[in-house]
């Protein structure tokens, strides 16, 4: 788990952003220690009978200095939460596109259910606290050590010595927290998903009055999160302490050494001052770099994770299906050339979806035309709604048999496809911003909203649907039937998947689709 993953840079152009931007303040502040060290070392020198002060000089000094630092410690926290909040938002957009068109079948809903929610979280964390803290100790310490370098040779041989310390105490430490995090965030995955089941399957378990059976389980499930934080929080404690122990003893042997060489009068109290003040500048970026790592490990976890994700995505392309049967092609022929429709053809030959608990859908073969709604019927579980995705692309690995969606002579796929495809899922998400509170809406009222926007664009004349009218009463469901039918007079494709007796008696061609 590396602390920075360049990925990540050239995935976020915000973050990239950030860190040039956090560069420059750091070395604005740094510059500015620098020169309030020499300004309070010289002044205080002067005072304590070496030279006639100069007042108004050091006052300009350590005002713009302090005025420096100020409106870059002000910068680094206002425009970086902004800068976080960014990246957090971008890489969460772009993880959500490319799981929605990865095989359901094999993402791990309530691991990215908690990477996307809580580890993102941390993103935001890591860019606006981790990333500037590195962006410090890559800048201010080699500036800070050239500045002790010019003033004491002595004091900077001691700097040289002692600061390879501390990123090897943090080392040791990230090598004993290794996996901590990542355990964390499983367990968070695994207590959400269980309790999303138990809010959904509440009112069947109340009907049975077995409302207070997972109890225990959810009990057992919030005590190994808690575990597995705490464990995460003592380790974080017990380097933080590590840390300023060891800067606190490096800053301490500088300072003996530059007393013994006051006292031997190899130094002037200006030049020893100025150490004193610019030394921290050299430990500190460096042990904020170990403590804002522990504080943003979940966003280092997740933006590994989803980096990863992007750039496997970026590699592959939806296997969009193919067919070189003779069959198929002549089929697809004929109708392409007997139809006036301009909306696709789908052909379904030998499709099977081999998994787990079996094959399904297995060896589906049918073909869905222009202008006619057709239902994939069945019960629930023998792949109804795999078969579905499979149509769009979504569903490709480990599939037999193919599925081709033809428009004419020419075959649609990946991008051409998907602007093809109106998308009606069994548990539609409609934007509150343009629909208004979703929380006020039943299941079927949301299911009848969003079918109503899909339906209204006629270049999406693919029409997909995942049980459109299974939470809807005889009179609504005849309602959604007849706009099925309109769309299709118009020229669509309609595909359903249903098990209502309604739609299935509706449909111009009903398709079995059986398992194994």
């Amino acid at each position: 788990m590396a602390p920075v993953d360049p990925k990540l840079f050239k995935l976020s152009a915000p973050a990239w952003r950030w860190v040039i931007f956090a560069g420059a303040l750091t070395a604005a502040s740094t510059g500015a220690t620098i020169a309030l060290g020499l300004a309070i070392g010289t002044i205080t020198a002067q005072v304590l009978g070496e030279a006639t002060p100069n007042w108004t000089l050091f006052a300009l000094i350590a005002t713009a200095a302090v005025l420096v630092r100020v409106a870059c410690s002000y910068a680094l926290v206002r425009f970086g939460q902004s800068a976080g909040a960014r990246v957090a938002t971008d890489l969460r957009s772009r993880a959500l596109r490319a799981l929605a068109l990865r095989d359901p079948r094999t993402v791990d809903t309530a691991h990215w259910r908690a990477l996307l929610s809580v580890g993102l979280d941390g993103v935001a964390v890591y860019v606006a606290e981790f990333l500037p803290a590195l962006v410090a100790a890559a800048l201010a310490t080699p500036m800070a050590l050239v500045a002790v370098a010019w003033l004491d040779l002595p004091s900077v041989a001691i700097a040289v010595v002692t600061l390879p310390l501390i990123p090897l105490f943090m080392w040791l430490v990230g090598r004993l927290t290794e996996g901590h995090t990542e355990r964390r965030l499983a367990d968070i995955g695994t207590v959400r998903g269980q309790i999303l089941d138990l809010v959904i399957g509440l009112p069947t378990l109340k009907a049975h009055n077995m409302a207070d059976t997972p109890s225990e389980e959810i009990k057992r499930l919030s005590t190994r999160h808690r575990k597995s934080t705490m464990e995460v929080l003592r380790i974080a404690f017990l380097s933080a302490s590590v840390l300023e122990f060891l800067t606190t003893l490096s800053i301490a042997l500088i300072a003996v050494g530059i007393g013994f060489r006051l006292l031997g009068g190899h130094m002037t109290l200006a030049t020893g001052l100025a150490v004193l003040i610019i030394a921290p500048e050299i430990y500190g970026p460096v042990r904020q770099v170990g403590q804002k790592f522990h504080a943003a490990q979940d966003g280092v976890v997740a933006a590994t994770e989803v980096t990863e994700l992007l750039d496997k995505d970026a590699g592959q392309t939806p296997n969009s299906t193919d067919t070189t049967s003779e069959t198929v092609e002549e089929v697809a022929e004929g109708t392409s050339s007997s139809s006036v429709h301009s909306a696709p053809t789908v052909v379904f030959e030998r499709l099977s979806a081999p998994g787990r608990d079996g094959v399904r859908p297995s060896e589906l073969s049918a073909i869905a035309q222009p202008g006619t709604v057709t239902v994939l019927a069945g019960p629930n579980g023998v792949g109804k709604t795999t078969a579905l995705l499979a149509v769009a692309g979504i569903v490709h690995e480990g599939l037999e048999g193919s599925v081709t969606i033809r428009d004419g002579q020419r075959i649609l796929r990946d991008q051409d496809l998907l602007r093809r495809i109106a998308w009606l899922p069994q548990r539609p998400v409609l934007d509150a911003a343009t629909v208004g509170d979703n929380s006020r809406r039943s299941l079927g009222q949301r299911q009848r909203e969003a079918l109503r926007r899909e339906l209204a664009d006629d270049t999406r004349d693919l029409v997909l649907l995942d049980e459109p009218t299974a939470h809807l009463d005889a009179d609504s469901a005849q309602s959604v039937i007849r706009l099925l039918h309109a769309r299709a007079r118009r020229g669509a494709t309609v595909i359903a998947t249903s098990h209502d007796p309604l739609l299935i008696a509706a449909a111009d061609g009903v398709v079995e689709v059986q398992s194994r």
